[in-house]
């Protein structure tokens, strides 16, 4: 897609094709990319995932590379997801992924926060529902 304009989110994982299983589970679109087989091309909405092979996609720079392949991978970094919260905690627990925080109600949606298998933090909300304008 030359010029797309869609936010990108890219993430250094150890096992490719696992990741975008994952992702995949979670509700993203994986998107053909034959040419680049280092890379894993998803979609959620608008936003694009781009998951890279930490070990044989190439780096921009040699600091970045020492960074991320000596970690830890997600330090700091949180993907927000919209789902449905107890089918995504079933999910996260019958697959034996951390859990961070359990889920319990906030301001505007029923959360609760989980690491991916490379250490990436997700929170994954359930909007309230809105009552209806009469």
């Amino acid at each position: 897609m030359a010029g797309s304009r869609q936010l990108k989110v890219g993430l250094r994982v150890d096992d490719l094709d696992a990741s975008c299983a994952l992702y995949r589970d979670i509700g993203f679109r994986q998107i053909p990319h034959d040419d680049q087989p280092n890379l894993g091309c998803l979609t959620f909405g608008l936003t694009w995932l781009i998951l890279s092979s930490r070990l044989t996609h190439p780096y921009h720079n040699s600091e970045r590379e020492k960074a991320a392949l000596e970690g830890p991978l997600g330090s700091g970094f949180v993907l927000a997801i919209p789902t449905d919260l107890e089918g995504m905690y079933r999910l996260w627990r019958d697959r034996g992924l951390t859990i961070t925080l359990e889920t319990q109600g906030v301001f505007w949606a029923r959360i609760f926060y989980g690491l991916d298998p490379d250490g990436y933090e997700v929170m994954f909300e359930q909007h309230h529902e809105r009552p209806p304008k009469s």
